[in-house]
């Protein structure tokens, strides 16, 4: 009878001794759930704040992004003129529309070289790249070169520009679209507008001293 009794007390402590391993199991599972989901709090927080970072950082290029986008076709914004400033601003703003559309340059005939279409488009693209950036070179030479009272010369010099443009494109058929010139013939006028008042005021204050 008491041998009976000591093996059920024996059977019981290793059932306790089961129970308290299971215990001891659980509670370093919950601990190790509780360091996984603060671990993964930490790992979210560092994602949110990283996001930030970037788009802080894309917002900071931008503006650099939009300028690389009008060196590539060459255009090389000057000083700035102050007296007008705002209406070069807006200027700028749809020179760049237009470039990154593909709408400062006109025509592009369906070309087909070496049987393939897409080779064919792709040099369509090509030389309306380089048909802009020499047409923008000769624009800023002008904006350069520019003196007061010499806006006609000037315009008559981008004029022959985009005919040059027009003739050497061949069988591309390209020209620069009349938006884009007028845009660019507005900037000789606003530029050539800030030079004689700077010659004025110069000779104002010659008389005056």
């Amino acid at each position: 009878m008491f041998g009976r009794k000591n093996r059920r007390v024996a059977e019981l402590e290793r059932v306790v001794e089961g129970l308290q391993e299971l215990l001891a199991r659980i509670g370093d599972a919950r601990t190790a759930q509780t360091c996984a989901l603060e671990e993964v709090d930490r790992a979210g927080a560092e994602l949110v704040a990283l996001r930030h970072r970037i788009k802080n950082a894309r917002a900071e290029l931008q503006p650099l992004k939009e300028e690389l986008t009008f060196q590539r076709a060459g255009v090389f914004r000057a000083d700035a003129v102050v007296d007008h400033q705002k209406q070069l601003d807006l200027i700028h703003d749809e020179m760049k529309s237009l470039i990154k559309t593909g709408a400062a340059i006109d025509g592009g005939a369906q070309v087909t070289y070496n049987g393939s279409d897409a080779t064919g488009r792709r040099l369509v693209e090509d030389w309306s790249a380089l048909m802009l950036r020499s047409y923008n070179c000769e624009a800023e030479n002008c904006l350069r070169m520019l003196r007061a009272g010499g806006l006609d010369a000037a315009r008559r010099r981008l004029d022959r520009a985009a005919s040059a443009i027009e003739r050497l494109s061949g069988t591309f058929a390209l020209r620069i679209s009349p938006r884009y010139q007028a845009l660019r013939s507005y900037e000789l006028e606003l530029t050539a507008d800030h030079l004689q008042r700077k010659a004025e005021s110069r000779r104002t204050r010659r008389i005056a001293s």
